[in-house]
């Protein structure tokens, strides 16, 4: 069943067009007229522009050819809502076209469309809820604009110059589950560790459109795969949630950089909020050294998915400014801020990045597993009552649902991390299980004295090897701790 579209003060529109317009009296020399094909093309044209724009469809074909001029004026443009909830089937667009309005084919039975060379606009919603369109190509130019391709199940392929792009703040492609093909190509594949690459011969058309992307089929699934592998390599199975939320907030840190408005870049961009926003510009290297770069949402939201692969649940709060993660880990509710102890600072506008003075590990622990209370202070008091913001239209399938009782979830984060030492555990934790020295005594000895006493001696600070402490545990741990 096709769906209906929504919105306010819209009613039928009533095309009149007055009987002289339909007249032999109607002559290559006026300066502007109306018209119809004998296919029931509605048209108005500008003999001085050299403009003629398709405004209406009320033939009976489910094959339209536009013509590529109507009374002696190249056809430009088609006008909005023209094929709306139309039975065309198939339509074949003139290269003297420029632009496709808003809702032209919303709802149409096309299964397959064409955007030749000149087309250059194509405007929000043009093709929507298209439910049986297959396949696009794109030829020339041209710019995407919000939900131009919203709710195209059937939409498996798409071809795509490069010179083509969706705009920066709009997200064009949503809801194309089953677009598996870009290019005629898969657009990514695993190496011999199981990491997701990404084709080279489509990083082009994943940076200009589906980097803006949401719940389209490749764009979920190379998400869900780099989840998968950052916990397989990050974690194991003898650490502890505490620990592997660690891990996980590190290699976040590690590998993103806030959004540095760069050029044309601004914060306010799609690429850096959506789901997919860390993993596709750490793929993609953007910031060189493999750094992506994202603003707090895709921070939060990379976070929340990469706890759930985990098996960690996981939820967004935010305020009408910020974001960040609640997480149940080990019974306890905490708050997470990765994107606060991202220790990227800007000097005279220059960006400094993590490993400016020589570590490339340094992080901060400030806004890690704190209690509402403590991450009020955290944030200075800016963001004092956040609330459950759910996911929306984004809805990759590590992001879950938002639970109803957010408030009595919050209310519950009352304990916070002790991590004198900041080293993002608990205090004298040698083994890193989540219990200080005192209680497991003899495992934390005995990590002590391997770890620092082998490897960092004994007045160093586990926080300043903590990579190197991990590989070595991840290699040497047999099951004496924890």
């Amino acid at each position: 069943m096709k769906h209906i579209k929504h919105f306010a003060g819209i009613t039928t529109a009533i095309l009149c067009i007055s009987s002289a317009a339909f007249s032999a009296g109607i002559t290559a020399e006026a300066a502007t007229g109306t018209g119809v094909t004998s296919s029931g093309i509605h048209y108005s044209y500008d003999t001085s522009a050299d403009k003629a724009v398709v405004t209406e469809y009320t033939g009976s074909s489910s094959d339209v050819t536009i013509p590529s001029t109507l009374s002696g004026c190249k056809v430009r443009e088609i006008a909005d809502e023209v094929f709306e909830f139309k039975h065309v089937v198939s339509v074949s667009l003139p290269n003297t076209l420029q632009k496709i309005g808003q809702y032209a084919f919303y709802g149409s039975d096309l299964t397959s469309i064409t955007l030749p060379q000149n087309v250059t606009t194509v405007s929000p919603y043009a093709f929507a809820y298209c439910e049986d369109l297959q396949t696009l190509t794109i030829a020339g130019a041209a710019q995407l604009d919000h939900a131009s391709f919203w709710n195209c199940p059937s939409l498996t392929s798409v071809q795509v110059s490069d010179s083509s792009a969706t705009k920066r703040d709009k997200i064009a492609f949503m809801e194309c589950p089953n677009l598996t093909q870009v290019n005629g190509v898969t657009p990514y594949t695993k190496d011999a560790n199981n990491r997701p690459v990404l084709n080279s011969a489509v990083e082009t058309a994943v940076r200009n459109h589906f980097s803006r992307s949401t719940d389209v089929g490749f764009v979920v699934d190379f998400c869900s795969d780099y989840c998968a592998y950052i916990v397989d390599t990050e974690t194991d199975a003898w650490m502890t949630d505490k620990l592997k939320a660690r891990q996980l907030h590190d290699w976040l840190i590690r590998h993103v950089e806030y959004e540095d408005e760069n050029g044309i870049e601004r914060t306010s961009d799609t690429e850096n909020w959506v789901s997919s926003a860390v993993f596709f510009s750490y793929a993609l290297n953007v910031r060189g050294s493999g750094i992506g770069e994202a603003v707090c949402d895709g921070y939060t939201k990379a976070y929340n998915m990469l706890l759930a692969q985990a098996g960690i649940e996981c939820y967004r709060l935010s305020t009408s400014s910020h974001s960040w993660n609640l997480a149940k880990i080990e019974n306890q509710y905490y708050q997470i801020d990765v994107t606060h102890d991202d220790p990227i600072t800007t000097m005279n506008g220059v960006v400094v990045p993590d490993n400016t003075f020589g570590n490339p590990y340094s992080t901060r622990y400030t806004h890690f597993l704190k209690s509402h209370a403590d991450m009020k202070v955290a944030h200075k008091n800016k963001y004092n009552n956040p609330g459950l913001s759910d996911y929306g239209f984004d809805h990759h399938p590590l992001l879950g649902s938002a639970p109803s009782n957010i408030s009595s979830l919050i209310a519950q984060c009352t304990v916070s991390l002790t991590d004198a030492n900041a080293d993002g555990m608990l205090d004298s934790d040698f083994d890193m299980d989540g219990t200080a020295m005192g209680t497991d005594y003899w495992e934390d000895y005995l990590a002590y004295s391997m770890l620092c006493g082998r490897y960092f001696g004994y007045d160093d600070d586990l926080n300043d090897h903590m990579p190197e402490a991990l590989s070595i545990m991840h290699q040497e741990h047999h099951g004496v701790w924890g």
